[in-house]
């Protein structure tokens, strides 16, 4: 059963709060307090979570030992963006910390008397009847008059509703049959389509003549197993083992058999030093991508199976990884009106990635068709939430109320999927637009206990921490595993590398990271410009800067100073300092050049 109330508190207030919780429940309310100390038994557990989500009313018991408790800013800061109704109760005086000024600005509360549980409780029962929240006491009923006499009714009267009645039913009858034959029967014709993409995993058999599987390839396989579902945008199905000299036909067999879109065959060599592994795409059974493991090349640290399940499952089922290359590559030759909407989802990532008007605008329309042919793929919402927010930080205006937009968005694809991480890290870009770094601490953590190894949670939670300098190191272990376990990053992983090697005055290093993000917006490729001077390569930054004017002719300083402010106050001071100087030199050779064209003119 659903809790209607969700109370927050400090365990060390439990003398205060716990006697009005059960005056609460003895009214009949269904409240969710947390009295078995989940908080110690794990990182902020997910039944904290779904029980905030999936309650009406958030009740605070202020104080000043909650307000210095890290749970409980947690808690209020997932209350305030899940749109609950919260309603702060003190139980002491005390002053409202910064980190919850903004939750609790404007709110009304109730104030706690000790020793006085049923007013408070009284108290709190009206404020919660306002919110039509109700207790289950038992009501006075209004008293129904009684008629002392029976109105008498006709048996002609009876008659003629009987007839009536009858008439309306052969009517209806000879209408449903000729409307039968002219409307098309489409139900049966009608198209569905998946939310998911299937994959198929297989073990290899020992040989031909033995269907036996090895228990290497079994940790093998149930590693893999336990990894590749945390990935949601995939259906991982366990298939039955297969000879190492299967042919096409039996991989399109199996795939057919069980309706996978792909198959993974996995090996792991008796020596338990390498690990092979091939994809097979299920329409032809082509083998479109293969790779051999080898603990001497990887140069791991720990556990063999362990790290390599962790970086195969990333490569092949992370957000931009190998499965989602294949589906982009065979859609990008399809009819536009032909495309699935897995299919409109890998576009619409695919396009976004330059994150200019132009492909902010087709990134919308490929994920509003995907999610109108269908509404139940969590991924895309989620990636229209970032979009929108995108929108408002670039200042493009291509929509009416984004940031409403996005948050509509979020809350869908959480809706859809509460344990999907994308869904989850993606809601970090909105509480970063509105500089609410509680949240964005307590949206990291949910998305990496979710899904460790997706290389976009991983790129998303170092970009925060390193851009706003919050745990640089942290971030800088984070933004290496994300490119570690993405073949192809997109361009944008590696700004929290550059900042990184920036804030350390390394400009060498930050240029090599920013060189291979092929930045095409202003604001990148101006921080191209910059570092190429900050390097001492005048020429190339003042050839960039007038990349960037052609981008955009009436950018400035002030233009580019905000764009950091929008990330973070603790900015790069030699940016913009250099970007001052790239202006001025760029001006100045400007009106050389325009001076010496007027000289040869009068010659």
């Amino acid at each position: 059963m659903k809790p209607e109330i969700f109370v927050s508190y400090s365990r060390e207030d439990q003398d205060q709060v716990y006697p009005i919780v059960e005056k609460l429940r003895q009214r009949g309310l269904k409240i969710w307090i947390d009295q078995e100390g989940i908080h110690g038994a794990k990182l902020w557990s997910q039944e904290i979570v779904n029980a905030i989500e999936s309650s009406k009313v958030f009740i605070l018991f202020a104080s000043s030992k909650a307000f210095n408790s890290k749970n409980v800013t947690k808690e209020l800061a997932l209350a305030s963006e899940s749109d609950k109704h919260i309603l702060p109760v003190f139980i002491e005086e005390a002053e409202i910390p910064a980190a919850m000024k903004y939750q609790l600005a404007g709110i009304q509360h109730l104030a706690h008397e000790e020793e006085h549980e049923d007013q408070t409780a009284a108290k709190i029962l009206l404020t919660l009847g306002n919110l039509d929240i109700q207790s289950s006491e038992i009501q006075p009923q209004p008293a129904t008059k009684q008629n002392s006499t029976k109105k008498s009714v006709s048996k002609n009267t009876m008659l003629a509703v009987s007839l009536i009645l009858a008439i309306s039913l052969i009517a209806l009858l000879l209408f449903r049959k000729d409307a039968m034959q002219k409307i098309p029967q489409s139900s049966a014709t009608e198209k569905t389509f998946k939310s998911t993409i299937d994959v198929c995993l297989v073990s290899t058999q020992e040989d031909d003549s033995h269907s036996e599987v090895s228990q290497e390839n079994r940790n093998l396989r149930d590693e893999l197993l336990a990894k590749l579902s945390r990935f949601h945008d995939y259906k991982i199905i366990r298939g039955k083992a297969i000879s190492p000299d299967a042919t096409t036909q039996q991989f399109v067999e199996l795939a057919n058999n069980v309706n996978a879109d792909f198959i993974l065959q996995t090996t792991i060599r008796r020596n338990k030093k390498s690990i092979s592994a091939q994809l097979f795409d299920a329409r032809d059974g082509n083998n479109f991508w293969s790779q051999t493991f080898r603990e001497e090349k990887l140069k791991i640290d720990e556990d063999f199976l362990e790290e390599t399940t962790a970086l195969l499952s990333a490569q092949i089922a992370g957000h931009d990884g190998i499965i989602h290359r294949e589906i982009l590559q065979n859609a990008r030759v399809k009819n536009d009106d032909d495309l699935s909407p897995i299919e409109l989802l890998q576009i619409g990532k695919a396009t976004w990635e330059n994150m200019t008007k132009e492909t902010t605008l087709k990134a919308i329309d490929y994920l509003n068709r995907c999610v109108s042919l269908n509404p139940d793929i969590s991924t895309a919402y989620a990636l229209l939430s970032e979009i929108y927010i995108e929108d408002i930080r670039r200042k493009y205006n291509v929509t009416i109320e984004p940031l409403k937009k996005a948050k509509e968005a979020a809350k869908r694809a959480i809706e859809l999927d509460s344990k999907n991480s994308i869904a989850l890290i993606e809601k970090l870009w909105i509480s970063w637009y509105e500089k609410d770094f509680t949240a964005c601490e307590l949206q990291i953590d949910l998305a990496l206990e979710a899904n460790p190894y997706e290389p976009l949670v991983l790129i998303s939670s170092a970009s925060f921490r390193i851009i706003t300098d919050r745990d640089s190191e942290l971030g800088k272990k984070h933004a290496d595993l994300a490119i570690k376990y993405n073949q192809t990053p997109q361009g944008w992983y590696y700004w929290p590398q550059e900042v990184y090697y920036a804030r350390k005055k390394d400009f060498k290093k930050a240029q090599e990271y920013i060189l291979k993000s092929n930045y095409s917006d202003d604001h990148g490729v101006a921080e191209v410009a910059i570092l190429h001077w900050l390097n001492n390569e005048k020429e190339s930054a003042l050839l960039r800067y007038a990349d960037v004017l052609q981008i955009n002719p009436n950018y400035t300083v002030d233009e580019y100073i905000e764009w950091q402010n929008i990330w973070s106050e603790k900015d790069l001071e030699s940016y913009p300092v250099a970007l001052e100087e790239i202006v001025e030199a760029y001006n100045k050779e400007k009106n050389n050049f325009q001076n010496s064209k007027t000289v040869s003119r009068e010659r």
